[in-house]
């Protein structure tokens, strides 16, 4: 076991049997993957690390089993709801002390496992960042410092950090501020641009960067050009031939909808899941999909799968083009996990670009919004006044969600701080416009890597 905080690093040549001991009597893993043993050691020999391992690889076996020999608690931050209760089950069911901390956890539950971690000790965190970076978690766990961060689906920090969840841009402040001995990030697929993103965003110290190949001898990938109409009545005539289950991914709600309608019309068994349904209907769908055994279609936008882990899927379908060819390596890779054959097909239309060209749009910060946030920060400091969001959003024109996730990664940029639910600028009055406008050309350069991976599905 590892000793406190005050232990010297242990070589990693010294824990490898100890590391595949764990593996086979806790996990009944027989042999770990290169990749997978390897991050172990380097996490326990005391050292960040950026993990890089495709869909099925064994991610969340790279900070479980470390959990169990570090004597401090393990904390993994993961974006869906749906990947934590599923993780948790089945750490109970190995015996790995495990908590869950989310905004679904009753009160009583919450008290409970908060209890647990104050006692201490090895023990495994799941959360959100959300949750994280909340006062009741976090203030916990700054007394008694995580020996290891492990943040899941970490290229959501580049991805989706500045639309869809700004909380992932503020971890690396957050973990910062918690003092862990380690951070072990973790993704099926990074490009460099969006490694570089990881690394300086959760403030990685000199890490190790683990790439495994996303090559699976058992996938067999297709591309099928079909115009317009014909795709629907072409996809019918997949998903009466290929065995079940399967997954079809769309890019729209609407196409989901669709999709799914016309698919219980011809009584091909199937379920729906994206963001306009409650959470009661999707958790409906999803556990009719994930039942043992059941041979059924899940028709889904790209919010489903991350983390899901049902090894039987016969196949994917990709109704729509990805938004690059690394989010179809790691969507087209939940297929398979069982070792046995399966398909990966894709429904290629080029019109189906430029519904990703406006929802790649939507995703990223606006330099203009930028420039209009900038002048109103800058308003209310010539004013020596700090502001909230609501202030902050009203004075610039722009919608409060754009302005929670401007302000978070000006907060990562040094340009301002949060004081409570103030805002206050940094620096001086004269270069704050300067310093905000310097920011367009990040943005602009992250817009133009989405373009360029967007048209690489054509190359």
């Amino acid at each position: 076991m590892l000793e406190g905080v005050e232990a010297e690093p242990v070589q990693p040549h010294g824990m490898v049997d100890e590391v595949r001991r764990v593996a086979r009597e806790r996990f009944g893993i027989p042999r770990l993957h290169r990749e997978q043993e390897r991050a172990i050691l380097t996490v326990l020999g005391g050292k960040d690390t950026l993990l890089i391992l495709p869909t099925g690889g064994g991610k969340s076996l790279c900070y479980q089993l470390p959990s169990l020999l570090i004597d401090r608690p393990t904390v993994v931050v993961s974006p869906l709801l749906a990947l934590l209760e599923d993780q948790h089950q089945k750490l109970i069911q190995y015996g790995v002390p495990a908590i869950r901390l989310d905004s679904t956890v009753g009160v009583a539950e919450r008290r409970e496992a908060l209890a647990r971690l104050k006692d201490g000790g090895s023990l495994l965190v799941l959360t959100t960042p959300e949750t994280l970076a909340g006062n009741e978690l976090g203030n916990l766990l700054e007394k008694n410092p995580p020996g290891l961060v492990a943040v899941d689906e970490a290229h959501c920090i580049s991805e989706w950090g500045h639309d869809f969840r700004p909380a992932y841009l503020a971890l690396g402040q957050r973990v910062a501020g918690l003092q862990a001995g380690q951070v072990l990030a973790l993704t099926a697929t990074a490009t460099a641009p969006v490694r570089d993103d990881i690394i300086r965003y959760l403030g990685l110290r000199d890490p190790e960067i683990i790439v495994a190949s996303p090559h699976r001898r058992n996938l067999l990938f297709e591309v099928r050009h079909v115009r317009g109409d014909e795709k629907l009545r072409h996809l019918a005539k997949l998903a009466r031939r290929l065995p079940r289950p399967g997954i079809i991914y769309c890019s729209t709600t609407k196409a989901v909808e669709d999709v799914w309608l016309g698919l219980r019309l011809i009584k091909i068994p199937t379920a729906r899941y994206h963001g306009k349904m409650t959470d009661k209907d999707r958790t409906e769908h999803q556990g009719r999909f994930m039942r043992k055994g059941k041979r059924i279609v899940m028709v889904a936008t790209s919010a489903f799968g991350l983390g899901i882990d049902k090894p039987d899927i016969r196949y994917i379908v990709h109704y729509q083009a990805p938004a690059s060819l690394e989010r179809y390596l790691q969507e087209a890779g939940r297929a398979g996990r069982d070792g046995h054959q399966a398909r990966c097909v894709l429904l290629f239309d080029e019109s189906d670009l430029a519904i990703q060209e406006h929802l790649l749009a939507l995703s990223r910060l606006s330099p203009a919004l930028l420039s209009k946030f900038g002048r109103a920060l800058a308003a209310y400091a010539g004013e020596e006044r700090d502001a909230n969001i609501e202030e902050l959003a009203l004075s610039a024109g722009i919608s409060q969600r754009a302005t929670t996730s401007i302000v978070t990664a000006l907060v990562e940029a040094g340009i301002c701080e949060r004081v409570g639910d103030r805002i206050r600028a940094t620096g001086d009055l004269e270069t704050l416009v300067e310093r905000v406008e310097s920011l367009r050309s990040r943005f602009e350069v992250l817009r133009r890597e989405d373009e360029r991976r967007l048209r690489a599905i054509t190359e």
